[in-house]
């Protein structure tokens, strides 16, 4: 059993080594050669603006549907009429049973002969 849980635990691992193996197996030797000039190497700042330019325009326009005003006003009145109606009314009785728990922890505290009840007397 054990060794069945501490091979389980290694599959993850030999699985990103035969993933690194591969990879590297197809590289060339002229790829793993240094560039001297940052643009013409592989991960260069034109390549990776050219990588992420149409990834960040795809999802710029997928989503502009939702920044539209008619969506956005639609989805904050729902959240208003789902969440926050009635906030003030919940917000005014949370204080109030708070405050009375609070008196009722305080006075169970309290030594008996200091906080005697008027009732008693």
């Amino acid at each position: 059993m054990s060794l069945l849980r501490h091979g389980l635990q290694a599959l993850p691992l030999c699985l990103c080594v035969l993933v690194l193996t591969c990879a590297m197996a197809h590289t060339s030797a002229e790829d793993l050669s240094p560039k001297t000039d940052p643009e013409e190497s592989s991960w260069g700042l034109g390549r990776l603006k050219g990588l992420m330019e149409p990834m960040v325009t795809r999802t710029r326009e997928r989503w502009q549907w939702f920044w539209s005003p008619g969506t956005f006003r639609g989805f904050m009145k729902t959240y208003y009429e789902d969440h926050l109606k009635d906030l003030g009314p919940r917000t005014q009785a949370w204080l109030i049973s708070s405050k009375d728990s609070f008196l009722n922890k305080t006075r169970s505290l309290c030594p008996r002969l200091l906080c005697k009840d008027s009732a008693q007397d």
